[in-house]
C-alpha cells in the first residue's frame, strides 16, 4: 500500500519540478517509512504542499537553520574523482517536515545568501500557519503570499535580524508568562464570538 502512495507521489514530484529534486526513503524495523528530499529550487515547496494536500497530508513542524559559513556544494556528475567540491555560500536552510498516508517526509530547501524569501506554504496547508509566522519572526524571513502577519511571540516593536541576540525577557515583553496564555485565550475568545 504504501508502496503505491511513495511511487504516486514521487511520479507527480517529477512532473511538477522537472526531477529538480533528490529524494530517498527508508524504513526502519518497525515499518514506519521515512523520506528525505532536498529540492533545488526553493519555490517548488508550493507544489511539495500541493501534493501533501492532495494526500490529506499535514506538516507536524517547521525548522529552519543559520548557517552563517559555506557548505560544501556538490561536484558535477560528469567530473573526476579529485575534483574540489563547489562552494556554496549559505545562510538558511529550511527543513518541512510532513505526514501523510503514514510516511513521514522531510524536505529541505535552501534560501542563498542574497534571498530569505520563500513562497507560503499555509494557503495549501492551513497546520503551516504557526510555524510559518515563527520562521518569519524568529529567523527573519519572508514569506510570499502568507495570509497572517501578526505576530506569535515577539513585541510588535522588536525586529528580529540575523544572529540577533535579545533577551528572551525583553523580547517578550514579560509574556513568558500567564499573560501570553491569557492573551491567547483571549484573542480566540473574540474570535469565537465574531460569528455570533
Amino acid at each position: 500500500m504504501k508502496e503505491d502512495v511513495i511511487s504516486s507521489f514521487v511520479e507527480k514530484l517529477t512532473q511538477k519540478t522537472g526531477g529538480k529534486f533528490d529524494l530517498k526513503w527508508d524504513v526502519d524495523k518497525k515499518g514506519v517509512v521515512f523520506g528525505w528530499c532536498r529540492l533545488e529550487e526553493p519555490d517548488d515547496i508550493y507544489t511539495v504542499a500541493e501534493l501533501i494536500a492532495d494526500f490529506k497530508g499535514r506538516v507536524m513542524t517547521i525548522s529552519p537553520l543559520n548557517t552563517p559559513n559555506a557548505i560544501p556544494g556538490k561536484a558535477p556528475d560528469n567530473a573526476p574523482k579529485n575534483t574540489p567540491l563547489i562552494e556554496k555560500p549559505v545562510n538558511v536552510v529550511i527543513n518541512y517536515h510532513f505526514f501523510f498516508e503514514g510516511i513521514n517526509l522531510t524536505v529541505s530547501v535552501t534560501l542563498p545568501d542574497d534571498k530569505r524569501t520563500v513562497k507560503a506554504i499555509t494557503p495549501v496547508l492551513i497546520s503551516a500557519d504557526w510555524h510559518e509566522r515563527e520562521m518569519r519572526e524568529l529567523y527573519n524571513i519572508e514569506l510570499q503570499g502568507h495570509p497572517n502577519t501578526k505576530k506569535l511571540f515577539l513585541d510588535e516593536s522588536i525586529s528580529m535580524t540575523d544572529h540577533a541576540m535579545i533577551p528572551l525577557s525583553e523580547a517578550l515583553k514579560g509574556a513568558s508568562t500567564s499573560i501570553l496564555w491569557e492573551k491567547i485565550m483571549k484573542s480566540n475568545r473574540k474570535e469565537a464570538g465574531a460569528g455570533e
